[in-house]
């Protein structure tokens, strides 16, 4: 036996925070009382084939925080949104999410004790996608802005 506490597990909530943000949600830890958890946010464009493919992720293994996991999935949501800007054909949003899989499994399995969150989504997209090192930056800091902006909700 060791003294080390055990490894976080996921949750109903850590996989419903997930789902939020990916497809684009207001996070809340208690949705059942909020009456507007369900209203979606407003985006200023309309989402590509691979912003559409990542909304339909319902968990991604691994994840043991709710709030990493959120933004976990805004920032596969702006990952979503980089590739349609390009014109990025969906298998190119298949193949990031195979790997992204893989790394929080990984990780999960490797027993690390911070969760996985947004800057180790963003950095999976950039060491997978390389690129100019000023336009992989501006990837990274566009990614990782996203994912930590809180979304404002507009009323019903």
């Amino acid at each position: 036996m060791t003294d080390r506490p055990p490894i976080p597990q996921e949750t109903v909530a850590t996989r419903a925070a997930f789902r939020a943000g990916v497809k684009g949600l207001r996070y809340t830890e208690n949705p059942d009382p909020d009456p507007d958890f369900d209203i979606p946010v407003a985006t200023d464009n309309t989402p590509g084939p691979n912003e559409r493919h990542f909304e339909t992720v319902e968990r991604l293994p691994g994840l043991s925080d709710p709030e990493a996991a959120y933004e976990a999935g805004r920032a596969l949501r702006m990952i979503g949104h980089i590739l349609d800007s390009q014109g990025s054909p969906v298998e190119h949003g298949q193949h990031i999410l195979s790997q992204l899989a893989n790394a929080v499994v990984s990780f999960a399995l490797r027993g690390e004790r911070q969760p996985w969150g947004a800057e180790d989504t963003a950095f999976v997209f950039r060491e997978t996608f390389k690129a100019a090192p000023t336009d992989a930056q501006k990837a990274y800091d566009a990614i990782l802005a996203y994912a930590r902006k809180r979304p404002i909700v507009q009323g019903r």
